[in-house]
């Protein structure tokens, strides 16, 4: 079973992914309970115009962002203190939701465990793009001009 706990969502202008395997539907932990996700295994990632969004507790979510039209990297680079990186990068899906850009043409798809990828292609590239996650293992993720910030949705009391 897939490690996981909380569910984080990655939007993107464009994803691409390289050594792109689907490996299937899985189990995966997610706030306590089992689910089906989609696992992915790829061996290089490229997010143009990322924004990542994680809710950290009720009411308050933590957002990652790259700098405007920047293209943000997953690659596989060994970790600090070892020699050898990672075999692949290993992505676990609820939900992948954007454009497939098959040659210049944009084919809409939403992909879940219950409708998962009818292909395996080794190399594919999604516009405007919602990835729901549950977990990403391996690779060195390089943010240019990251941003972070926490919000919340709570109203101040001055706004009350």
């Amino acid at each position: 079973m897939a490690g996981g706990g909380r569910e984080w969502t990655l939007k993107a202008s464009r994803l691409e992914l390289g050594g792109l395997n689907f490996v299937g539907v899985v189990d995966s932990l997610l706030n306590g309970q089992v689910i089906k996700v989609l696992k992915f295994t790829t061996s290089d990632m490229k997010i143009r115009d990322l924004v990542q969004t994680a809710e950290v507790s009720p009411g308050v979510k933590l957002v990652t962002a790259a700098r405007a039209g920047s293209t943000s990297t997953v690659n596989l680079k060994p970790l600090k203190g070892e020699k050898e990186p990672p075999p692949l990068i290993e992505l676990f899906t609820i939900q992948l939701k954007g454009n497939l850009d098959f040659l210049g043409i944009k084919i809409p798809v939403d992909y879940t465990a219950a409708h998962p990828p009818p292909l395996n292609v080794p190399l594919v590239a999604f516009t405007d793009v919602t990835v729901r996650n549950t977990d990403l293992k391996g690779g060195n993720l390089t943010i240019p001009g990251a941003q972070i910030s926490i919000v919340s949705n709570q109203v101040s009391a001055e706004q009350r």
